[in-house]
């Protein structure tokens, strides 16, 4: 895309600053509600209650106890029908010596889970983000609550600049986002 083309696109997003954060959960409320588009809240500090709800720790848990129980699988046909050793007198399928391994394999996966899942949330993989370009995103970083709306079209651009307004946005500012 060359520069000509990038200055003739119509904005398709908006950014707006809030003084407070109930205002903002209130805004963002709103817009979900109004299903304008993708939205996102960035703020200084984190928020006292979460605006939505997310699926990583039931991701985690399910793939924690998948960890574990692979682990354990793999110890009980280890030891019970490929490599059967009499070791102690011990009878082949001893499972209380397979906990200890296959408790750390399942912490291991829901580690793992959390990590490589909150990273793809978060976007980790995009090197570049148009919001960081916006005014309003250096509000976030000191004392302001932002939220950021990629609209999917031009009314529902519209909506969220008036819910914006009735939410007593400080400043509102539009974007190529």
């Amino acid at each position: 895309m060359s520069r000509e083309d990038k200055t003739l696109m119509a904005p398709n997003g908006l950014a707006a600053t809030f003084l407070s954060e109930e205002a903002s959960l209130a805004a963002l409320a709103r817009l979900d509600e109004a299903n304008v588009g993708d939205t996102q809240l960035f703020s200084p500090l984190a928020p006292e209650r979460t605006p939505r709800p997310t699926r990583l720790p039931a991701v985690a848990l399910a793939l924690g106890l998948l960890g574990a129980g692979v682990a354990f699988g793999l110890q009980t046909y280890a030891n019970v029908v490929a490599y059967p050793l009499d070791i102690g007198g011990r009878p082949p399928f001893s499972w209380p010596s397979f906990i200890p391994i296959a408790f750390e394999v399942g912490v291991l996966s829901a580690v793992l889970a959390t990590i490589i899942g909150a990273g793809a949330l978060c976007g980790f993989t995009r090197y570049y983000d148009p919001v960081d370009q916006t005014r309003a995103i250096r509000d976030a970083m000191i004392d302001r609550w932002v939220i950021v709306v990629r609209a999917v079209n031009s009314d529902a651009l519209a909506r969220s600049r008036d819910i914006m307004q009735d939410c007593d946005a400080r400043m509102i500012e539009e974007a190529e986002l």
